[in-house]
């Protein structure tokens, strides 16, 4: 438990010339992160790709972080699938392979499970793995929201410890945090100081990637009390992303970037795409702008 807060990369995963998992270039994108002082990594979600990846993939990828980390910080692997036995399956996997915990997106899209549904849900997960489980709000995403209810009805759970919740509603991060002891991680990357501030964990990002130095220091500037310091970092870090990502896919965008800085992580799997040229200098002379590569 005691890993599970500060900063998690929601960290890409690296594709080679074949378009698989390539463990060569993970491995310099997690001793890049671990460089940074990263207090953990956050795997196979929605920036890792892992609704694309194959069962297999998704294991052998955790288990080949688990095997770089070598307990230095924490892991959560991301657990949720189109098919609830493949979310089972993983979440038994990640739990005997070592995961310090586990996530779950609401197994939405198409299929909208009530509440019911979602109890249903997640008390098999909840039962399939024996380490802390993290429900997911992304209802941006997903269309499916978890509610005060929903989340007060799970939390009973002994292993159900919170949620990444992505939001960005700092008002309604507020409410969760009132029902026992969550651990709740900050997934809107601009809204990381002042959900920190409310009461969380920590953050997960995607955006953590391009620059996980200035997400730690914000992270570590909150924790010795410096405010006006983390005021100014979490300033700068949104001045970047707004230079970085207007009217682009995220996915896309981080993975150029990443790529910008030397660590070859290849590009997003179909239906993802690559950023088109003018996109491409359109976010690049933005990042100069403000200073990014400096």
């Amino acid at each position: 438990m005691r890993m599970l807060e500060g900063i998690y990369p929601a960290t890409v995963t690296p594709f080679g010339d074949d378009g698989m998992f390539s463990p060569q270039l993970m491995a310099k994108i997690i001793r890049y992160q671990l460089d940074a002082g990263v207090d953990g990594f956050f795997l196979c979600g929605g920036t890792g790709e892992g609704l694309l990846l194959s069962r297999e993939e998704r294991e052998s990828l955790l288990e080949f972080v688990l095997t770089e980390v070598s307990g230095q910080v924490g892991v959560i692997a991301h657990v949720g699938a189109y098919q609830t036995a493949e979310t089972l399956a993983l979440a038994r996997h990640a739990s005997e392979a070592g995961a310090n915990a586990i996530a779950a997106l609401p197994p939405g899209w198409f299929y909208r499970p009530d509440h019911l549904g979602l109890v249903q849900y997640y008390t098999a997960i909840h039962e399939a793995s024996s380490v802390p489980l993290l429900m997911y709000n992304l209802p941006q995403r997903t269309g499916i929201e978890v509610t005060v209810e929903l989340f007060e009805e799970l939390m009973a759970l002994p292993r159900i410890i919170g949620m990444k919740d992505s939001t960005g509603d700092i008002e309604g991060l507020s409410r969760f945090l009132k029902i026992g002891t969550p651990t709740i991680f900050e997934g809107e990357d601009t809204a990381v100081l002042e959900a920190l501030k409310a009461g969380a964990a920590g953050g997960v990002g995607a955006t953590y990637n391009m620059m996980p130095d200035r997400f730690v220091k914000l992270y570590r500037e909150f924790k010795d009390g410096h405010l006006d310091a983390a005021q100014d970092t979490q300033a700068k870090i949104t001045e970047c992303l707004v230079a970085a990502l207007p009217n682009v896919d995220t996915i896309a965008a981080t993975k150029q970037v990443v790529n910008w800085l030397g660590l070859e992580c290849g590009y997003g799997r179909t239906p993802n795409r690559i950023l088109t040229e003018d996109e491409q200098t359109r976010m690049r002379t933005g990042l100069e702008r403000v200073g990014f590569f400096d």
